[in-house]
This record gives C-alpha cells, sequence and structure tokens, in this order.
C-alpha cells in the first residue's frame, strides 16, 4: 500500500522546463513561439523576450520548437530532474512557401490554440501578394481574410463584422494609431518591412485590452538584428524605402532599427485626364527601435513612429495629416513563473485644412492625443494554468475643430471649438486553464472607469422634446478638473476549446467591449476632416456583445487548414446623425447626433493550404449589418424607427488567393476579390423649393451600388541562388485590375435641365502595372 501511494506520489509531480528561443541568424529572440509536445500534449508559446516556461511530468519528450516564417526544430529531453534550461536556434525559412499570407503559431495551432477569431499575418510573404502599386500593404492584406472587409476601393480604414471603421483599436508597439493610411486611404501608412508581426483579433479579444467595439489589431516593430548591420529598401514607381538595423555595440546588448518610405505620387498623378492629372500628393514614414538586453531575463526598449501626408486640390485645398508617436518599454523576467512588462506610450493625430480659394484662404485643424501608462503581468504557476494581470490609465485630450483666416483678404470668421479632456483607468485578469489534452477555458474579466473632465461646457435641452439648438435651456460651464461625465463598467471574456478528435475542435467565445472615442464622419470611408470626440452625458459609450462558435478542422498532416464560424452581435449606444446634420465646427454637436441600436450576424468560412509548391486561401464571408434609431420623436427618426442595413453591410464576401512557386525563384500569385455592393441612397422624385426643382431621396440605405468583383495577378523573382544567401535582391511584377472593371465607389445623381442624370465615381477603372526592384545586404 506504501509503495502504491509513493508511485502515485511521484507521477503527480511536475519538473520545470525553461529557457530561450532565438533567430538562428541574428541571434534576436522570437517572439510567440511554439513549444510543443503532440504526444503528450503540453506546450507554451515564447513571451516578448523569446523566453518559455512551462510544468510537465516525468517522461520523455520530443519538444518540437516552430514560428512563424522560421523553420521547424525538435528536440529530445528526459524529464527526470527539477529543472531543465534549453537554448534553441530556429533558422528562417527562405523558401516563403508557406501561407498566403496568414499563420498560426504551430501547424496545428487553429485547432489546439484556445483562441478563436485570430488572423496572423506572415510577413515574409507578403511582397508576394499583388496590391495596387506594387507596395506592400498590411491593411489591404487583412481585407483578404474572412469578416474583414472595406466599404470600397482606396478606402482608409477596415471593417470587422460589421463594424464601423473607428471600432478597432490598432496599435503599434502599444500606442494607438488613429490613421492607417496615406493618400486619402490609398495605401497603408506602415511600412511592412519595419513590422515583425502582425495579429487581428475578430472576437475573443484579450482582457488585456478594452476601449474598441470590434476588433484589436496588434503590430510590433522588429528588434533590430544581434549578429550584423543590414541593410534592406527597395524602389517603386510610387514609393521607395530603406531600413536599417544591426547591433550598436560591441557587446551586442543595444541594437537599433532606424527605416523611411518616401512617395512621390505626383508623378502618377500627372498621367491622368485633367484635372485630376493637376492634383499634388507627397507622403514619408518613418520608424526607429532601440532595444538593450540587460541580461537574459531582463530588457528595455524605446520606439518611435512618425508619419506625414499632404494631398492638394488645384487652386481649391490642401489637405495634411500627421501621425507621431512614441513608446518605451521594460520587460522582465523574475523567475521562470513569473515576467511583467512596463508601457508608456504617446500618440497624437492631427489634420490640417487650408483652404486656397481666393478671399475664403483659411486653416483648419483637429487634434488628438493620447497618453497611457499601462502594466502587464504574466504567472504561470503550473503548466495547466497561465495567469495574465494587469492595469492601465489613460489621459485624452482632443480638439475637435478650429478655423482660422490666413489672409488678409479672408472673409472667414475666426472660431475655435473648446478642447475636451478625459482620463480612463482600467484592470483586468484572465486565466487560460488547460486541466485535459481535450479541454482548454480562457476566462477574463476588464473593468473600466471613463470620466469626461473640464475646463468644458455641457448644453441642457427641453424636456420631452427632440435636441435641436432652438430647445437649448442652458449652458453649464465646468472648471478645470471638474467632472461633466462618468462612466464605468465590467468587460467578461470567456473562449472555450474542445478537441472533438487529433484534427478537429469545438470553440465557443462571448466577449463584452465598450468604446469610449467616436469618430464623428460624414462619410462613408475615413477622410481626414473626421474628428474624434468623447463620450459625454449626452453621448454613452458604445456597448457590443458578441457571441461566436467555430469548428476547426485539419488534414493532410496540418497541410490543410478549414474552419467555419458564425457570429451574432448587439450593439448600444451607436452613434448617427440625423438627416441634415451639421458636424464639422458645431459647438451644439450633441443636438445632431442621434444614440442608435445595431446588430450583426454572419458565417464565415476558410480553407487554406499552407504547404507545397501551390499554397492558398479561399475564404466566404455571409454577414448582415443593421441599424435603427428608437427615437420617440418622428422629426429625428430613420426610416421609421425600423431597421435599415448599415454602410458596411456588404452580405456576399469571397477571396481566393493562390501563390504558386515556379523554378529559377519565381512565384506566381493572384488574387479574385467579389463583394456585395455597398447600401446607398438614391432620390426617388423631385418638389418645388422656393421655384426651383430639387432631388428628393428615398429612405436611407434601402438601395445599393453594382457588386465589386476584380482580379489581380503578381510575379516576383527572388534573387538567391542559395538558402543562406543574405545579400541579394529580387523583382516584384503586379498587375492590379486584370480585366480593368470600372468597380463603382459611389453613384451621384444632378439636375441637368429638367432631367436627373447619374454619375458613376470608379477609383481604379482599369488595369494598373507595376514594378518594384527590393534588395538585402
Amino acid at each position: 500500500m506504501l509503495g502504491f501511494y509513493t508511485c502515485v506520489v511521484q507521477a503527480q509531480i511536475r519538473f520545470r522546463v525553461y529557457g530561450q528561443v532565438n533567430d538562428g541568424v541574428t541571434g534576436k529572440p522570437i517572439a510567440n513561439a511554439s513549444v510543443y509536445d503532440k504526444k503528450q500534449g503540453a506546450g507554451t508559446t515564447t513571451d516578448s523576450t523569446g523566453a518559455f516556461s512551462m510544468q510537465v511530468l516525468p517522461g520523455a519528450y520530443n519538444l518540437t520548437f516552430s514560428a512563424v516564417g522560421y523553420y521547424s526544430r525538435s528536440r529530445f529531453l528526459e524529464v527526470g530532474r527539477n529543472t531543465i534550461r534549453m537554448e534553441v536556434a530556429l533558422n528562417p525559412d527562405t523558401r516563403q512557401l508557406d501561407e498566403v499570407n496568414v499563420t498560426g503559431r504551430t501547424p496545428d495551432a487553429n485547432v489546439s490554440a484556445t483562441q478563436m477569431s485570430v488572423v496572423r499575418l506572415d510577413m515574409k510573404n507578403l511582397r508576394n501578394i499583388p496590391v495596387v502599386f506594387g507596395e506592400v500593404d498590411i491593411m489591404k492584406a487583412l481585407t483578404l481574410q474572412p469578416g474583414v472587409s472595406t466599404v470600397g476601393e482606396g478606402a482608409g480604414g477596415f471593417n470587422v463584422r460589421g463594424g464601423r471603421t473607428d471600432q478597432n483599436l490598432v496599435l503599434l508597439d502599444g500606442a494607438p494609431l488613429f490613421n492607417t493610411s496615406h493618400m486619402l486611404g490609398l495605401l497603408s501608412n506602415l511600412n511592412a518591412d519595419a513590422i515583425q508581426d502582425v495579429t487581428l483579433y475578430k472576437g475573443g479579444i484579450p482582457a488585456a485590452y478594452g476601449g474598441r467595439l470590434s476588433s484589436l489589431l496588434l503590430m510590433n516593430t522588429k528588434a533590430g538584428e544581434t549578429e550584423r548591420i543590414s541593410v534592406n529598401g527597395g524602389i517603386g514607381l510610387l514609393t521607395s524605402r530603406l531600413l536599417v538595423q544591426g547591433p550598436a555595440t560591441r557587446n551586442k546588448k543595444l541594437t537599433f532599427l532606424a527605416g523611411g518610405r518616401i512617395a512621390y505620387p505626383s508623378f502618377i498623378l500627372g498621367l491622368f485626364p485633367a484635372p485630376t492629372n493637376k492634383d499634388r500628393a507627397f507622403f514619408y514614414d518613418l520608424n526607429g527601435r532601440l532595444t538593450y538586453r540587460i541580461n537574459e531575463n531582463s530588457q528595455v526598449s524605446a520606439t518611435v513612429y512618425r508619419s506625414y501626408d499632404t494631398f492638394k486640390f488645384p487652386q481649391d485645398t490642401l489637405y495634411t495629416t500627421q501621425s507621431t508617436l512614441f513608446t518605451a518599454r521594460w520587460s522582465q523576467r523574475l523567475n521562470p513563473k513569473l515576467s511583467f512588462n512596463l508601457n508608456a506610450t504617446q500618440s497624437e493625430y492631427q489634420f490640417f485644412l487650408d483652404g486656397l480659394t481666393f478671399a475664403n484662404t483659411y486653416r483648419y485643424q483637429s487634434t488628438i492625443r493620447q497618453r497611457d501608462a499601462r502594466f502587464d503581468g504574466l504567472w504561470t504557476p503550473t503548466a495547466a494554468h497561465r495567469v495574465e494581470f494587469g492595469g492601465s490609465l489613460t489621459g485624452y485630450q482632443l480638439l475637435p475643430g478650429a478655423i482660422s483666416p490666413t489672409g488678409a483678404n479672408s472673409n472667414i470668421i475666426r472660431l475655435t471649438l473648446p478642447t475636451e479632456q478625459a482620463r480612463e483607468w482600467a484592470g483586468y485578469v484572465s486565466e487560460e486553464w488547460t486541466p485535459t489534452r481535450v479541454l482548454s477555458v480562457q476566462a477574463g474579466i476588464r473593468y473600466a472607469q471613463f470620466t469626461n473632465v473640464g475646463p468644458g461646457v455641457a448644453y441642457t435641452y427641453t424636456e420631452g422634446q427632440p435636441r435641436t439648438r432652438e430647445s437649448i435651456t442652458d449652458t453649464l460651464h465646468f472648471g478645470r478638473g471638474q467632472p461633466l461625465a462618468q462612466y464605468r463598467g465590467w468587460e467578461p471574456r470567456l473562449t472555450i476549446r474542445a478537441n472533438l478528435d487529433q484534427n478537429s475542435s469545438l470553440k465557443i467565445s462571448y466577449n463584452r467591449t465598450r468604446q469610449y472615442l467616436h469618430l464623428i464622419s460624414n462619410t462613408t470611408a475615413i477622410s481626414p476632416v473626421d474628428f474624434w470626440k468623447v463620450s459625454d452625458a449626452l453621448v454613452p459609450p458604445q456597448v457590443a456583445d458578441q457571441f461566436a462558435l467555430g469548428y476547426f478542422r485539419n488534414f493532410s498532416d496540418n497541410a490543410l487548414e478549414t474552419s467555419i464560424e458564425v457570429y451574432h452581435k448587439t450593439l448600444e449606444n451607436l452613434v448617427e446623425y440625423r438627416n441634415g446634420a451639421t458636424l464639422l465646427l458645431n459647438p451644439a454637436l450633441d443636438a445632431d447626433l442621434l444614440r442608435a441600436q445595431g446588430r450583426a450576424y454572419g458565417v464565415e468560412v476558410s480553407i487554406q493550404k499552407t504547404r507545397g509548391l501551390l499554397t492558398g486561401l479561399v475564404a466566404y464571408t455571409y454577414s448582415r449589418t443593421l441599424a435603427r434609431v428608437p427615437s420617440p420623436y418622428a422629426s429625428v427618426q430613420i426610416n421609421g424607427g425600423d431597421w435599415y442595413p448599415s454602410t458596411f453591410d456588404r452580405p456576399h464576401n469571397l477571396t481566393i488567393a493562390t501563390q504558386w512557386k515556379w523554378s529559377r525563384g519565381w512565384t506566381f500569385g493572384t488574387n479574385f476579390v467579389y463583394t456585395s455592393g455597398r447600401p446607398t441612397t438614391y432620390p426617388d422624385g423631385t418638389y418645388r423649393l422656393n421655384g426651383t426643382k430639387v432631388l428628393d431621396y428615398s429612405q436611407r440605405n434601402i438601395d445599393r451600388i453594382p457588386d465589386y468583383h476584380r482580379l489581380d495577378v503578381s510575379f516576383t523573382k527572388d534573387g538567391r541562388r542559395t538558402p543562406g544567401q543574405r545579400r541579394y535582391s529580387n523583382w516584384a511584377f503586379s498587375f492590379y485590375n486584370v480585366y480593368a472593371r470600372k468597380n463603382p465607389y459611389s453613384i451621384y445623381f444632378q439636375r441637368v435641365n429638367t432631367t436627373t442624370k447619374s454619375y458613376q465615381l470608379s477609383v481604379f477603372g482599369t488595369i494598373v502595372p507595376s514594378i518594384s526592384w527590393n534588395f538585402n545586404w
């Protein structure tokens, strides 16, 4: 009996295995690398410093180490003592044959990982995707995924599962990025050469993050190579770029990265017909990072990002936008079980609009500035438990709008809206629990408190009437630091994964999110004249609840990944606009904003082939996105208070993307995209106003523009003769919109004499060829 008891006790003893995973060429740590034994069902992932730690039972293990863009490596391990430390180096996969643009952390991650509704881009393969002007574009690559779309060609921002563009939290090294595009939405404003990894959460958002309803997009810049200084870049028809990285000290503890991209689009614009050929544009973006590795358990880093755009219409208007980000981070592993990160960030986005018309010269501007300080901890007490916890403090400062005359003869009157300020604090805790090989649970809770503080002005309106400027009864003035409005609430998160067999699993998730910032826009897509507003007493935070259910199955030893997900989302306190609303420079903006409800639901199907000479993705989404304004006042109701399609309601969305590896370093890539037409509002008659016939428009969004589809192809020539060659170049040739379809972006109507004529606007109504040369030294 005593012997049996001793055996049972020994069988339950767990031993710790920990270590480091680095790049075999550069020596830099690899974050999110997988450490997994498929037979034993034991595994974990590395943190931001490349470190991992797990507890296992005694026995023999064959651990497989894998990461995006690297060859996998296996290490045999016999566990029988208290602590085992491992150093593993992974070599880059120079074949570039893997995923078209998405990959998981392990070959079977879509099945075995607890998370669902997650997209990870493989940065090494983005260059093989055909895109407009031949520019590697992170945002355009995301729109090829199920559940991710845009309102039209060349539009800024992206929409996730029917959400609005401002409902995506985009973080670059932990700092929010309020604008993600160059040239009014034609290109992403992120240099893909400087980005290490990209992860998009469409659902099951980690409890550590909040503040947006629809999605979380995490992007991290490269830490810089540790072994040698390397230079890479490229020259294309529209832009040129350069990136330098390497060790800054002899002991290689300090590494740097510095890169920039500059554009010369005026040359391209000059080839268009008049009057477009007289437009002028320019932009640049800069990335910089310093990383100091104090020891194997500690490192500090600082990053900076700068983006600048100008776009000028002849004799009319000059648009200027600029984004500036700073981040500082300290990562510390206290012991194999406990580590933490301290982050401080500042993000600023500014927009300037210069009017150039004689006697109406002016400058309009708006600004948003956000400062964050946050603490994130990770505790892994046992192999079955992974606990994350932390908190954050955030400060917001917004200038909604200001206009001032710029010429002696200008007729513009100076006007500056009051600055808006707010504070937010939040705390969270979550745990991933894996009691058995077939079951895992990730549960978390986030609590946030948001306060709109003075100085500021608030209006009160007549009770029992819709809000209008005429119904203002009083103006309240608040001093510095006085609260204008305060909101708080819990945000629960839950994801459950159950393995049905070795190659399939079922997952379910729920998350509640709150959003305290609102993008005010009178356009379909993000435009430079949009501005942000904080929640106040009359504009409460938006709230969303999303449920998702997914089935995941792999075939052919994980070479073929399939999934189907269904989701349902309800939204409260959405911001809508009354008919004829005045948005810019409106001191009483609250009177023109309406409180709306929303709902979205859909099904997403994905089939990916991730290995072999021919790889690809087939993604289909059926979704609906509806809204309504349940106001008791008929004068402010939209479509009589009934549900109507939102601007982002595009029911059918199909993407077919392939990459075919040829001989002699050639890769042939294709994209085919089809989406349903976007909702719009057409006129259904005319009426007379002061003796003039004007158009009478139908109910909001009950019409649709024609469906959108196009085909793109690319040819990429890799100049490497051996996989380990460090200095090489490649050529990329692409053809966007091969069959030159004139896809409508919008349709507008105009009265000409006694008839009403319609006009269609297409952003790219023809084939767009491009060529670029890229080098690595």
